[in-house]
């Protein structure tokens, strides 16, 4: 469990940082202490419960969320009536925030109604490649 830490992972040479933060809405998050120690230069990868705190995210290459489930229920032309707190801004699929990328995954299940519509469920598969500088 990542809760307001990070670790590194290294490979061939190089390397990349995960982290992850406790829960927002529960005010237990602490970005600051997420991030302590990692080098600048060094790409991030930050899991995040909630989509919404992107707004707030700095010094992350990829942010990875879930929380809204798309909304379950998807009307077109006027998206889901229903979003949780900080899941409205960002409710689905791949964002650009400035530098930051954040995806935001729907997810296999539900909440509150137990069904779906126009928001098919989702498992994300995402590969991470260097950049070609």
């Amino acid at each position: 469990m990542l809760r307001n830490r990070s670790i590194p992972l290294e490979r061939m040479g190089a390397r990349l940082w995960l982290g992850g933060v406790n829960d927002v809405l529960e005010g237990k998050y602490d970005l600051k202490q997420t991030l302590k120690g990692i080098p600048k230069p060094e790409p991030v990868v930050l899991m995040v419960h909630e989509p919404d705190f992107a707004t707030y995210v700095k010094y992350v290459d990829l942010q990875l969320s879930g929380h809204s489930h798309g909304g379950q229920i998807r009307f077109p032309l006027l998206g889901a009536p229903v979003l949780p707190v900080m899941g409205r801004a960002y409710p689905q699929g791949l964002r650009r925030i400035g530098p930051l990328t954040l995806y935001t995954n729907v997810g296999i299940g539900t909440i509150w109604v137990p069904m779906r519509l126009n928001c098919p469920p989702e498992v994300t598969l995402i590969t991470l490649r260097a950049s070609a500088v």
